[in-house]
């Protein structure tokens, strides 16, 4: 399956149109890693986003010198988003906690998507950011479940 076809079936995905489609598979890197491999560390530079295609990966966060697996994902899930946004250092570690293949997006090919497509790339980001809230509201309400059994 090309990375276009993969793209349409992914739930965020579905509703760009095939030339929205095109755009993107023009700046898509397929990359694969094998299960433990480090994709990348916490506090990395913030270089590129990952779209799951196939395995899982683990998002790691180290706490007094100890790492926490605090969310694990599968096809079609992606992560490493906000380093189109921001450009920050990493704010987690991900591990391949299979073998796994990816599609990336870099920061540079992005900001080439933007100025060659800039509908698309605005599409792109409308995609982050209902992620990127809905990945707060769960983190809310865990602080809620935590503050809960501090108190």
């Amino acid at each position: 399956m090309g990375v276009a076809d993969f793209l349409t079936g992914i739930k965020g995905f579905k509703d760009l149109n095939p030339n929205d489609i095109a755009a993107l598979d023009s700046v898509c890197t397929e990359e694969t890693f094998n299960a433990g491999d480090i994709i990348f560390q916490e506090e990395a530079p913030g270089d590129k986003m990952y779209i799951i295609k196939s395995g899982s990966v683990k998002i790691i966060k180290k706490v007094k010198d100890k790492e926490n697996t605090i969310a694990v994902l599968n096809p079609g899930e992606f992560f490493g988003e906000m380093a189109l946004l921001d450009g920050l250092p990493r704010s987690a570690g991900v591990r391949a906690n299979t073998a796994v293949t990816v599609i990336s997006i870099s920061r540079d090919n992005y900001f080439a998507l933007r100025q060659k497509f800039p509908q698309t790339a605005l599409k792109i980001v409308d995609i982050l950011i209902k992620v990127l809230s809905n990945r707060l509201r769960q983190a809310n309400k865990n602080l809620e479940v935590i503050q809960f059994w501090i108190e």
